[in-house]
């Protein structure tokens, strides 16, 4: 049965947050001041989820209809799940989006936030995607609950060079005989070089002739099956500049995915490590899930001497080439590879540390890290984060010894409710 409701918010997950009967509805895709008709499903005694027939009178934060990849409006594609929100909302429900998380989640008081700077970004921004082969003739993302992939053809997500190349990428899969994988792309900022890692669950025939096929449409070509190495054509890492620093990145590396947005991203921890660097740089600093090392370089330009500690194979031989190359360069700071998980790392420490970067995957701290930095107390603490609601969590644990200095949230995911939010902490006296 379809209900009118209007939505009240937005909420962590990107819901839009309403209610029918008293009951808190939560609509996929409704945005604040949107009155819609809806298809409801009881979950729970408390909660309705619910999906949009139509709009009736949209709000003030919904693009005209005709501007939507109309995969994105009928739910047949997920590559973003906000393709009705305008841009220049983006800002307005992130915070609030964070704000909610910091209040419900993290019990944080509004005096110990300080005002949030936002930093937009262009949509067709991403220099790294995955997606789905379907085993047949469709390439693209999955659609909205559900695991039936919507071809790629147009999107407001992708570059338009990654668009151009993907009708001779699905050609070559066919001629291949390819069954259902998935595809990992890593782009150059001008589209190229264009690498690709095919990722399969189980063995396959031939990997070498789909290495050789796909090598063409693709400037360099992994086949990995079930996480082994099976065939490789062509280079597999490219050399990204962001703020003037080049970073060796492979396709099979975590780095950021918005091309646009590097520049700031590096410039808001360029500033930390100064800031922290003008006090004194007796101690060190650290690197949490340092990745390629693109917040390591921030650390060594300042003059620290930094632990970069990094457990995934492929990002951590990236760390120690970079680092390797930025010696050469002459940097101040000095820098050490580790090559291991967080956990047990910070569970070896004793020394302290002036400064520690944290950026870590969406699941945030683990209680093992976040004691370890109570226990070693830095100076100052640049805590990332991709999710609203665990940072409030692990925020809400630092705050005894913490305070929030500033925040910043990046728009590294325009299109989707996914925000990265840069915390600087400073110990309290």
């Amino acid at each position: 049965m379809s209900r009118e409701l209007t939505i009240e918010r937005v909420v962590p997950g990107g819901s839009g947050l309403g209610r029918l009967d008293g009951a808190v509805t939560l609509v996929a895709g409704g945005l604040p001041g949107d009155r819609l008709l809806v298809d409801t499903h009881p979950d729970g005694p408390r909660l309705v989820r619910a999906e949009i027939v139509s709009v009736l009178s949209p709000g003030p934060h919904r693009r005209p209809d005709e501007d939507v990849c109309p995969r994105a409006r009928d739910g047949s594609c997920g590559g973003c799940d906000w393709p009705a929100l305008r841009l220049e909302s983006h800002g307005t429900l992130k915070e609030e989006l964070l704000r909610d998380a910091l209040r419900r989640i993290g019990r944080i008081p509004d005096a110990e936030v300080p005002p949030v700077r936002f930093v937009p970004s262009p949509r067709s921004y991403r220099l790294r995607s995955r997606l789905r082969w379907d085993g047949s003739r469709t390439l693209g993302f999955v659609g909205r609950a559900s695991s039936k992939v919507s071809d790629l053809v147009s999107c407001e997500v992708v570059s338009e060079s990654l668009l151009a190349r993907l009708p001779a990428v699905r050609e070559a899969l066919v001629e291949a005989g390819a069954p259902e994988c998935e595809l990992q792309t890593l782009e150059g900022h001008s589209g190229a070089p264009l690498l690709g890692e095919l990722r399969f669950e189980r063995r396959i025939p031939a990997p070498e002739q789909i290495a050789r096929l796909l090598h063409g449409p693709l400037d360099g070509v992994r086949i990995v099956v079930s996480k082994r190495l099976a065939a490789s054509r062509g280079p597999s890492a490219l050399d990204l500049v962001a703020g003037g620093a080049r970073f060796r990145v492979s396709v099979s590396s975590f780095f950021q995915s918005n091309g646009f947005l590097l520049d700031a991203f590096l410039e808001e921890a360029r500033g930390v490590a100064r800031a922290v660097a003008a006090a004194g740089t007796s101690r060190g600093a650290l690197d949490l899930y340092a990745g390629a090392g693109f917040l390591t370089r921030p650390l060594l330009e300042a003059g620290f001497e930094t632990d970069a500690v990094e457990s995934d194979p492929f990002s951590s031989a990236d760390l120690a080439s970079n680092l390797a190359t930025w010696r050469a360069e002459g940097l101040p700071g000095r820098g050490r590879a580790v090559a291991t998980d967080v956990e047990s790392h910070v569970s070896r420490m004793r020394e302290p540390f002036d400064l520690v970067f944290a950026d870590p995957p969406r699941e945030g701290l683990s209680p093992v890290v976040r004691q370890a930095l109570l226990r070693i107390r830095p100076r100052s603490l640049l805590l990332v984060s991709c999710d609203p609601a665990t940072f409030a969590r692990d925020l809400a644990a630092l705050l005894p010894r913490f305070r929030v200095r500033s925040l910043t949230l990046l728009d590294l995911f325009p299109g989707t409710h996914h925000v990265e939010t840069l915390a600087e902490l400073e110990r309290r006296p």
